[in-house]
């Protein structure tokens, strides 16, 4: 017969503490948001543990034992306002939410502001996946975000990826029968406004952010069969732009250093503020006029350096990629604010 995996679930939960499961379905508080996929799973990454040939011995391999294993894997999505806050707070590592109103889809609005924290100590995340119904359904405890991506096009929808690493993994579990799914309205790219430098004024075709905390996954040590931690290292952050110029200021900026310099500077290469925003164009709930909304604030970035290539009659654009760099510590590199329903980070 087959399994169709458009049958299958995924939900999140942010944990209390390191090693505590907390099941996204489960009722209040435990209760965390399922999401709405387009693809991908977690797994188990194993492999077998094979001798060398050796002197004195057969052309052929006599046994293998199965290695250490870990548990990793990407989401991808669809942009929708509960449930990325949540995977943004993993992501980064702290919230700051304020609520209003007190009815879910009425009056309530939580605006939450999400910011990287310094140390490697990421919130954990309980993990309940379902792949198709009825093949297999999993519970992960421990899982960290490593990687978070964002695009999105004039023509197209916000869409997402969210790589995962998880410590345990259980399979043959009861999954939720009745979750509790993210069904906010998606965002698209006819309501993305993108600012650099405090302009708006760019002809922007096309947006994406990237994200990781270089997690390693590979790291195993004697006496265990699973991973024994998962340790932020140095955190990177990049936007990227395909643009329509109307001046030559980015390439002179990315290339030379500054917009007025008619040759290669030295010293520092220039700054630049970026903000992307977007929102939907329908309500937060029937007794407001708040739209979801989500808000990326990066203070300092700088421009790769990058070539002008003109070809036949096409016009003029350019692809370029900024870099988030954090020239002074009490500045976060990034600010994320999501505005949904929810007064806190599920």
């Amino acid at each position: 017969m087959g399994f169709q995996s458009q049958s299958g679930q995924v939900g999140f939960k942010t944990q209390a503490a390191a090693g505590t499961f907390l099941n996204p379905g489960a009722a209040s508080p435990n209760d965390g948001v399922f999401m709405q996929l387009r693809g991908g799973a977690l797994g188990a990454d194993r492999e077998l543990i094979i001798p060398d040939a050796e002197i004195g011995g057969g052309r052929d391999i006599t046994a293998s034992v199965l290695g250490p294993v870990a548990y990793s894997g990407e989401y991808e999505f669809y942009g929708r306002m509960e449930s990325i806050a949540t995977i943004i707070n993993a992501a980064f590592g702290t919230t700051s939410s304020t609520g209003t109103g007190t009815t879910y889809g009425t009056d309530l609005v939580g605006v939450h502001v999400i910011t990287p924290v310094d140390s490697s100590n990421l919130p954990w995340l309980s993990i309940e996946e379902s792949i198709a119904d009825g093949l297999e359904s999993f519970q992960y405890t421990d899982a960290r975000v490593n990687s978070f991506s964002l695009e999105c096009e004039p023509d197209g929808y916000l869409m997402g990826t969210v790589g995962l690493i998880a410590l345990t993994q259980v399979a043959g579990i009861t999954k939720t029968s009745a979750p509790e799914w993210d069904t906010t309205p998606l965002l698209v790219g006819t309501s993305m406004t993108v600012t650099i430098g405090g302009l708006t004024s760019y002809i922007v075709r096309d947006f994406s952010m990237d994200f990781t905390n270089n997690i390693e996954d590979d790291v195993f040590s004697l006496g265990r069969l699973t991973l024994q931690d998962l340790t932020a290292k140095r955190r990177e952050l990049t936007t990227s732009f395909t643009i329509r110029p109307t001046n030559i200021d980015l390439w002179r900026e990315s290339v030379y250093g500054s917009s007025s310099a008619t040759g290669p500077l030295s010293g520092a290469a220039a700054q630049k503020d970026v903000n992307i925003n977007i929102t939907s164009f329908e309500n937060i709930g029937t007794g407001v006029t708040t739209k979801f909304e989500l808000d990326i604030d990066i203070p300092f970035a700088n421009i790769q350096p990058f070539a002008l290539e003109p070809n036949g009659d096409d016009v003029i654009e350019y692809s370029i990629e900024m870099q988030a760099i954090r020239p002074t510590t009490g500045t976060p590199i990034c600010t994320i604010t999501v505005t949904n329903g929810f007064d806190e980070i599920k």
